[in-house]
C-alpha cells in the first residue's frame, strides 16, 4: 500500500508539473502578445490585439507567479521561460509599474523647480456626476493649494457668450496671467445641468494656464475624421534663455454610457469572461476606439518629434501604459510616473484599479523629474497628475 501511495504521489507531481508548464507557456504567450500589441499599429486596421494592452498588468503578475512556483520546485530552470518573456517585454513592465519605493523627493516640494499639473476635470462636474454640489469649488481649491506653475486641463469649458466665465477669470486671479485654449466642441449647457438656462451654450476643449509667458500657441487637428480631437501646443518661456514646448491633449474616448460602464465594472469585479452580445458590444467599442487613438498617436508623434525645443506632453490619452498609443506618443521621452511613481498609478476612477490613462511625458535630456503625485480625489472621474521638474544645465 505504501508503494502504491508513493507511486500515485509521483504521478500526481508529474501531472502537476506538466499542468504548471502548460499554464506557464500560456502566460508567456499572453505577455508576448501584450508586447506585440504595444508596437502593432492598428490605426488603419482595427484589431482585438490592441485590447490586450488592458491586461498588461495581469500578464506580468501571471509570469511572476510562474517564476515563484518554479523557484520552489525541482525544475528551477523552467523559470527561465517567464524570465525571458519579462525581459523581452520589459518596456511594458516598466511602463505599467512604479518601482520608486525609496524616492525621498516624492513628497510635495514647490522649491524643486517647474511644477506641472494635468487633469481631466470632467467639465468641473457640471452634470453633478459626483453627487456633490461642492465638487466644482473643491477642484479649484485643490489646484490653488497645489500652486503649480502650469496647469493643463482637459474637458475645460467656458460660457460661449463670455469666455471669462465661469473659470477663466478665477484662474487669472489665482496668478495665471497666461492661458491658451484648444477648441474641441460645443454643447447645450442644459443637457448637462437641468438648472442651466434654456439656450445656454458652452465651449469645451483643452486649456493651459501658466505663470510663465506663453507664445506660438497652435491647435493641431490630429484626427482627419473628427475635428473634436486636437493637440494644443505652446512655447513656455522659463527665462530669457530657456524655453520648452508644452503639449496637452485628450484622445479618443470609448464613449461608454452609464449602463455600459456599470456592465464593465460588473464583469471585471466578477472576473466574468462570457462573451454574450453585451460583452461583444463593449469589446467592439474598445477596439474601434483603440484604432482611432492609434491614428491620433501617429499624428502627435509626427508633430512632437520634430520639435526644436525640449518637450513636455501631458493629458488624457485614454489608453494603457504599454499600449501602442502610449509607446508611439512617448517615443524617446521619459514618463514621470516611471521616473518617480510607485505602484500601478491609477488615474481613472472607474471600472478597475489598473487604469492609468493620464500621463506626463518629458524630455529627459533637458529636464529631471524630481517628484510625481496622482492624488486620489473623488472630484472628477480622473485623478490629477502632478510632476515637478528641475532644469538640467544647457549644453
Amino acid at each position: 500500500m505504501k508503494k502504491n501511495g508513493k507511486h500515485y504521489g509521483i504521478i500526481f507531481l508529474r501531472l502537476l508539473r506538466k499542468a504548471a508548464l502548460l499554464i506557464n507557456i500560456a502566460a508567456c504567450v499572453w505577455l508576448l502578445l501584450c508586447f506585440m500589441a504595444s508596437i502593432w499599429d492598428v490605426g488603419d486596421k482595427p484589431s482585438y490585439l490592441s485590447l490586450l494592452s488592458f491586461s498588461n498588468v495581469f500578464a506580468v503578475f501571471a509570469n511572476i507567479f510562474c517564476m515563484a512556483f518554479w523557484l520552489f520546485s525541482k525544475k528551477k530552470l523552467y523559470l527561465l521561460f517567464s524570465l525571458i518573456s519579462l525581459g523581452i517585454s520589459y518596456p511594458i513592465v516598466k511602463a505599467s509599474f512604479g518601482f520608486n519605493l525609496f524616492n525621498t523627493e516624492r513628497a510635495e516640494n514647490t522649491e524643486l523647480g517647474l511644477k506641472v499639473m494635468t487633469w481631466n476635470v470632467h467639465l468641473f462636474d457640471l452634470g453633478e456626476w459626483t453627487q456633490n454640489k461642492q465638487s466644482k469649488n473643491k477642484i479649484v481649491e485643490f489646484i490653488e493649494r497645489q500652486d503649480p506653475d502650469i496647469v493643463c486641463l482637459q474637458e475645460f469649458y467656458f460660457d460661449n457668450d463670455n469666455p471669462n466665465e465661469p473659470y477663466t477669470e478665477i484662474f487669472r486671479n489665482m496668478g495665471y496671467a497666461y492661458h491658451e485654449f484648444g477648441y474641441e466642441d460645443q454643447a447645450f449647457k442644459r443637457k448637462l445641468n437641468i438648472s442651466a438656462k434654456k439656450g445656454e451654450i458652452i465651449t469645451v476643449g483643452n486649456m493651459i494656464f501658466s505663470k510663465f509667458p506663453l507664445s506660438n500657441a497652435k491647435v493641431y487637428h490630429i484626427d482627419s475624421a473628427s475635428k473634436n480631437y486636437v493637440l494644443l501646443g505652446v512655447d513656455v518661456a522659463l527665462s530669457d534663455e530657456r524655453k520648452l514646448r508644452l503639449f496637452t491633449t485628450h484622445l479618443q474616448s470609448v464613449t461608454f454610457d452609464d449602463e455600459e460602464v456599470a456592465l464593465a465594472e460588473e464583469r471585471t469585479q466578477t472576473f466574468s469572461t462570457s462573451l454574450d452580445s453585451e460583452a461583444k458590444g463593449l469589446l467592439k467599442k474598445l477596439m474601434m476606439a483603440s484604432s482611432k487613438r492609434a491614428r491620433q498617436a501617429n499624428a502627435i508623434n509626427a508633430i512632437t518629434s520634430s520639435s526644436d525645443l525640449p518637450v513636455i506632453i501631458c493629458g488624457d490619452f485614454n489608453d494603457m501604459p504599454g499600449s501602442y498609443v502610449y509607446t508611439k506618443i512617448k517615443g524617446s521621452l521619459a514618463d514621470a510616473f516611471s521616473s518617480n511613481g510607485l505602484g500601478l498609478g491609477r488615474t481613472y476612477r472607474k471600472i478597475f484599479p489598473t487604469l492609468r490613462i493620464d500621463y506626463m511625458l518629458y524630455d529627459a535630456q533637458a529636464l529631471n523629474c524630481r517628484a510625481y503625485r496622482s492624488p486620489n480625489l473623488s472630484l472628477s472621474d480622473h485623478n490629477p497628475v502632478i510632476a515637478t521638474f528641475s532644469l538640467k544645465e544647457k549644453k
